[in-house]
Order: structure tokens, then C-alpha cells, then sequence
């Protein structure tokens, strides 16, 4: 009978134990999930962003069909507008509403001609900027794959406009972790 009690316990013991690891395995994949955005974009109005630089920048269009690069109708684009844009030597400067885990980050420039950007694009965290794209030729969407890190805010600087005008033209900005 003594044997058979002690048995009992250890086996509920050990089933205590699974079961408060399989409850924190749950919750660090959760707080992993939050830490990583869900998964899905995190630059958008739903989400919160700012666009910090919003004084420095510009933006075509009018009422629901200004050029903000969060909003989620750019299919609704017409040929008139060219999104978020900026001058030589000036960034656009977009801040998260939370620190993020990402690995990356995508970029629709303008493209109704054939158009290469010079930019360079940044991951900001704690004041420290990382260089995660750098080119002279880029055109239309960048897909940007970029080693996992925490992210505040992104900055894309212009270096010198693209070639048809002096201005970077950012149509949509997406950010997310891919697994």
C-alpha cells in the first residue's frame, strides 16, 4: 500500500511538472509572437507607426488617398501619386509603437518609369543605426532579408534621389518577422 501511494505521487508530481512546461513553453511562444509582431506587418495605421520625419517629408494626394506609406490602398494609386518622398540628403524616418524582433522589411518605390534609387535604408535600435540596404540602382520592391534583431525605427536616407528627379519615392513600407 506504501509503495502504491508513493507511486501515485510521483506520478502526479511528474504530471504537475509536464504540465507547467508545456504552460511556459505556451507562454514563451506567445511572448515570443507579441515580440515579433504576430507575424504580420507592424507599419501601418493599425499598428501605430509614426512617421517621425513627417515634417521633412512630403506627400501627394488628398484626404484617404494621401501618399502615407502605412496605408493599406495602394492599389488604389492613381498615376498622380507617388507616396511618401523626400529631398537629397533627408530621411524618412518611421518609428514602430513598440520594439520589435524582425528580420524584414519590405519597400515599394515608385515605378510608373523606370526609376533606380540611390538610398540607404536603416535599422534603428537604442541609437544605434545598422546598415541593412545600400544601393544605387534600386527599383520598385525591395525585399529586404535582414539578420534577426530589435528594431524601434527604420530610417531610409536618400544619397541622391533617383533618376528622374532628386526625391525617393516610398508608395508602401511593409516590416515583419519570417520564420
Amino acid at each position: 500500500m506504501y509503495k502504491l501511494c508513493l507511486f501515485l505521487i510521483l506520478i502526479t508530481l511528474q504530471q504537475s511538472q509536464s504540465c507547467s512546461h508545456v504552460n511556459g513553453c505556451q507562454r514563451t511562444k506567445q511572448i515570443k509572437s507579441i515580440l515579433r509582431g504576430n507575424y504580420k506587418n507592424i507599419i501601418s495605421y493599425e499598428n501605430g507607426s509614426l512617421l517621425v520625419s513627417r515634417k521633412q517629408n512630403s506627400f501627394n494626394g488628398s484626404g484617404r488617398f494621401i501618399g502615407m506609406l502605412f496605408r493599406n490602398e495602394i492599389y488604389e494609386n492613381s498615376a498622380d501619386l507617388k507616396g511618401t518622398f523626400c529631398g537629397i540628403s533627408y530621411s524618412i524616418l518611421i518609428e514602430l509603437r513598440q520594439n520589435y524582433e524582425l528580420n524584414n522589411l519590405k519597400l515599394w518605390l515608385w515605378d510608373a518609369q523606370a526609376r533606380y534609387y540611390n538610398l540607404i535604408v536603416y535599422a534603428i535600435f537604442s541609437e544605434k543605426e545598422t546598415i541593412i540596404f545600400d544601393s544605387v540602382s534600386a527599383q520598385s520592391i525591395i525585399h529586404i532579408q535582414f539578420p534577426v534583431q530589435i528594431v524601434k525605427q527604420f530610417r531610409i536616407y536618400n544619397r541622391n534621389g533617383n533618376s528622374a528627379s532628386g526625391t525617393i519615392n516610398v508608395v508602401k513600407a511593409e516590416a515583419y518577422y519570417q520564420i
